[in-house]
């Protein structure tokens, strides 16, 4: 790997954590909901959207989750189950980073909301990482362009040091755009066959 690289960065879920929402609210939605419109709606909700730039809160984005998805739950009992759905670490992901450690500056930048950054650091994932740039923090998310110019001036240094790591093309590709490498990350082969590719042992 070019001795340039300064930082890799990682999406969460689909990437480091084993994101099972779509399952989780074709579930609760009591066969209203097939998992492919579950995965759709949690890819065009505004609702959502709003609640990962930190613009909504827990509370408020469950309220609109139950009524816009038409769901036979209370606000209250909605939040609480959709805090657990980044269930584990993928398989070998946690070794693989911790492996990393030393060698580069290892940082999250992950479309997420409050309860789900909470599981995550329920689950370990904060340790793994020198910087952690949080969809909900920042105010900005993926593949917003200005979400990419937040990470790159909160990193410091040339953006072409930064190798991305994400489970969806479009977020890859806006990484490009602002002048990051990236790569993107699929469940046969994992972040370690994306680092593979990437050129980092």
């Amino acid at each position: 790997m070019s001795a340039q690289i300064h930082t890799l960065l990682f999406d969460l879920g689909g990437v480091v954590v084993d994101y099972r929402g779509p399952e989780r609210l074709a579930a609760l939605s009591n066969g209203r909901l097939s998992l492919a419109e579950a995965h759709e709606a949690l890819s065009i909700t505004p609702a959502l959207h709003e609640f990962e730039r930190g613009e909504l809160s827990p509370l408020a984005f469950a309220e609109h989750a139950v009524t816009g998805w038409g769901l036979d739950v209370t606000p209250g009992d909605f939040i609480a189950d959709f805090e657990t759905w980044p269930e584990r670490f993928l398989p070998g992901a946690r070794e693989t980073i911790e492996a990393l450690g030393g060698q580069y500056r290892l940082a999250c930048f992950s479309n997420i909301n409050i309860p789900h950054w909470r599981q995550a650091e329920a689950l370990g994932v904060a340790p793994l990482f020198d910087h952690a740039l949080l969809s909900h923090e920042i105010g900005a998310r993926k593949p917003e362009t200005h979400a990419y110019e937040k990470v790159i001036a909160a990193l410091g240094g040339d953006a072409s040091g930064i190798v991305f790591f994400d489970d969806i093309e479009a977020n890859a590709a806006a990484a490009r755009r602002a002048g990051m490498q990236a790569y993107v990350v699929t469940p046969n082969e994992g972040v370690r066959g994306a680092l593979e590719s990437a050129g980092v042992a």
